[in-house]
């Protein structure tokens, strides 16, 4: 077995995908409520995605910051720091003297699904650092995280494919406003190989989890992702 990461702390920067109410800060932005859980059948911690990775790894969660619907980028429509490039959100991953060893980021999805820009013109000349461009929100999320919390391992997963079994009619859509999902993780890819972060990259190595909506996995899609990144986790 394994034992890298035996008794170590784990934090999640991330969206819907890795909400789960009782588990998640804020708690009130988690997708995961008492009805979606019934939905997906997922009911503890340990049916999700990053549950199933911690408890095989033998790690244990210390902050799970995602926040169903939120963007890397900065977004007008939102009156609260709820874009993961944020300060606030990008500072509270840690509790009291404890640090992370690991933060994972799982973003993106929603960026794709807004079909925002991609690059534009250098982070350090918008306002405040609140970028809203893939690209350079990315970049300002990886420089905040580093820091922050200089000592951890920082993990940034592509997007990956979805399907969904319960739907004959659903299609993947690669393309949103004319933007392909490949392009966020080529974003993706280059800045963890420039900010030394490690790349689990679940675009290239994961098959399509299933969902009970085409993006939100249920118990079997949890599964397929956990899979692909302890996968990615065995070439570390």
């Amino acid at each position: 077995m394994n034992t890298t990461y035996q008794n170590k702390t784990f934090s999640i920067l991330g969206d819907s995908i890795s909400t789960f109410e009782g588990r998640s800060e804020p708690d009130y932005a988690a997708f995961y409520d008492l009805a979606h859980k019934l939905e997906a059948d997922v009911f503890v911690p340990g049916d999700t995605w990053w549950g199933a990775v911690i408890d095989q790894l033998g790690g244990v969660l210390l902050v799970n910051n995602s926040f169903a619907g939120s963007t890397v980028c900065w977004s007008p429509r939102y009156e609260i720091q709820s874009y993961g490039c944020s300060k606030e959100r990008t500072s509270s991953l840690g509790h009291a003297e404890c640090d992370p060893d690991v933060i994972m980021v799982y973003m993106g999805t929603n960026d794709w699904g807004k079909g925002v820009p991609l690059y534009d013109r250098p982070h350090d000349e918008y306002p405040a650092g609140t970028p809203p461009v893939f690209y350079p929100a990315y970049k300002v999320m990886l420089e905040r995280l580093r820091r922050n919390y200089p000592d951890a391992e920082i993990w940034c997963f592509t997007l990956a494919k979805s399907c969904q079994t319960n739907s004959s009619d659903f299609v993947f859509p690669y393309c949103y406003r004319g933007r392909h999902i490949e392009e966020y993780c080529k974003v993706i890819r280059d800045l963890a190989a420039e900010y030394g972060c490690r790349l689990i990259d679940l675009y290239a190595c994961a098959e399509p989890y299933d969902t009970i909506d085409g993006f939100h996995p249920n118990a079997n899609g949890m599964q397929t992702i956990a899979k692909a990144v302890l996968q990615e986790i065995s070439r570390f």
